[in-house]
């Protein structure tokens, strides 16, 4: 299938076009998301430790302060970008396949980020050699107990280099652990945040109603332009396969 091609050999993502969503609701769509990740590997339950967890909408936003400080705008709300990471999720750990529905998008914005990790490994190889040991040795990522676990940025997988990648759970992680990162650990984490802002490394990927973006979550980190959602309209939802 030129799904699982893909995903295994070719870049590690697929892009389905034009689902048929007419009449479902939000939670339909979840389901029609994890029957189609189906393909790639064994379904993720639900996260027991995040409920509704598998739909991604626009949460509540205090609007920004006016430029004067005369107070808050009353223009809606603007959701700040999200920076390139992979999902960690719970046991048994990081899920092999993601997989995001887009039922709505948002009015403004709100595009798919995408970028290489064995690209980043390559760059850093080039660029920032020396940071490089740090970033295969493990880290404490999360603070929750379910969800909290240890291991490398950068990992070789056979002849593959695999990827695990969230600065702000990585921060949260040596926090709730008492291990403060040391300065050779912030500085590699510094690095890897200075490359994967590196516009010639991204893919921007607008998602419209009905189409389903699946990637491998050991190659790709996947991120966020900023967006504008005033009606808190935007819907994606989300599964994990492995």
């Amino acid at each position: 299938m030129r799904v699982l091609s893909a995903l295994s050999d070719g870049p590690g993502l697929a892009v389905l076009r034009g689902l048929r969503l007419g009449g479902l609701t939000d939670e339909a769509c979840a389901e029609l998301c994890r029957s189609v990740i189906s393909v790639a590997g064994t379904p993720r339950p639900r996260e027991s430790a995040a409920p509704m967890d598998d739909l991604l909408t626009t949460q509540a936003v205090q609007p920004p302060a006016s430029e004067n400080g005369g107070g808050a705008s009353s223009t809606g709300a603007e959701v700040a970008a999200l920076a390139p990471h992979t999902d960690r999720a719970g046991p048994p750990g990081p899920p092999r396949v993601l997989a995001l529905l887009c039922v709505r998008p948002a009015p403004v914005g709100g595009d798919s980020l995408l970028i290489s990790g064995p690209s980043v490994h390559r760059r850093l190889l080039a660029e920032q050699p020396t940071v490089l040991p740090e970033l295969f040795r493990d880290f404490h990522f999360g603070a929750e107990p379910a969800l909290a676990r240890t291991g490398p940025v950068f990992s070789r997988v056979g002849n593959r280099i695999a990827v695990q990648y969230n600065r702000y759970q990585i921060e949260r992680g040596h926090q709730a652990a008492s291990n403060p990162l040391t300065p050779a650990q912030r500085a590699a984490l510094d690095a890897i945040d200075e490359a994967l802002r590196n516009e010639a490394l991204l893919l921007r990927l607008p998602l419209r109603r009905g189409d389903l973006l699946m990637l491998d979550n050991h190659t790709l980190l996947h991120g966020r332009t900023a967006y504008f959602d005033p009606h808190r309209h935007r819907c994606l939802t989300r599964a994990w396969a492995d």
